[in-house]
């Protein structure tokens, strides 16, 4: 297949400094060479840069606290290649991974973009992490997934992109916005973190729960939106110990107080997410 038509993976980072080298590490091995690698800085306070300046034909860019759809959006329109690919810092892929993703896009001019057929959580031997769950995509689920992984450019670029104010979820802006979904590519697999610590179970659910803000009509409406919001810090006790009860009864590896802790920072970061795109407008993490 000929792949004259330049790739172009875009990668939003934000203080990134721990993931990003095993990221372009894992681009660099590629069986499809001929791809432009942009990393889009989001305000980084780390070393994330110095690292990402480590690595030889990556172009970066800078801008301001934005969040990653923002980020996705600029490094889109500054991107030489026809299709781009959309992947974050802590991912790392099988070494066909590039090639499969793009190939039903360059085989049926019909199709406009792609997802993966599965993502595997890459740090599971911790406990946090186990708890977030295994397979964050699997090829049961892959079909049902929003997630454009890589899309035509003048496609994405006409549709009008990603939408800042979906935060977590900006990334499915096109099945918000339009109802279109991406193609499941076969022989795709790729490696994702989940949440490590309680600390980040916290910060990464808080982040969803922001999402749900536009997501959801219940959080969209300023008669009801505040109602809701304290409806669910009323229940959050109960729900946190009704799920922690029900995990247990199917866990054998991890302990009701490791359950326990889990789904109280899981179910508070909701909590805090929603509050803060209520009342404070605060979608990114």
């Amino acid at each position: 297949m000929n792949f004259n038509k330049k790739v172009s993976v875009v990668i939003p980072v934000y203080n990134e400094e721990i993931d990003l080298k095993k990221c372009l590490e894992s681009l660099a091995s590629q069986t499809l060479k001929n791809s432009e690698i942009i990393i889009v800085d989001d305000g980084s306070n780390d070393n994330t840069l110095e690292i990402a300046r480590k690595f030889k034909n990556v172009k970066i860019l800078m801008q301001n606290h934005q969040g990653p759809g923002t980020a996705r959006n600029f490094g889109a329109k500054e991107a030489r290649g026809d299709i781009l690919v959309f992947i974050d810092a802590d991912m790392t892929f099988d070494k066909s991974y590039l090639k499969n993703l793009v190939s039903p896009i360059f085989r049926n001019k019909n199709i406009i973009g792609t997802t993966h057929e599965l993502e595997i959580a890459s740090n599971t031997f911790n406990k946090w992490s186990y708890l977030w769950g295994k397979a964050r995509v699997s090829k049961e689920t892959a079909k049902e997934v929003k997630i454009f992984r890589a899309i035509r450019k003048n496609k994405f670029l006409e549709l009008g992109g990603f939408d800042a104010k979906y935060g977590y979820a900006d990334d499915q802006t096109l099945w918000f916005r339009h109802k279109i979904k991406p193609v499941v590519a076969e022989n795709t697999i790729c490696y994702h973190k989940n949440p490590d610590s309680l600390k980040r179970v916290y910060r990464q659910a808080r982040w969803i729960g922001a999402s749900w803000k536009e997501r959801f009509a219940v959080f969209r409406y300023p008669a009801v939106n505040c109602a809701a919001a304290a409806l669910m810090l009323i229940i959050l006790p109960f729900a946190v110990l009704l799920k922690s009860v029900q995990r247990k009864r199917k866990e054998k590896k991890a302990g009701f107080m490791d359950i326990f802790k889990f789904n109280f920072f899981k179910f508070y970061g909701y909590f805090t997410g929603v509050a803060r795109a209520v009342f404070l407008k605060k979608y990114h993490a």
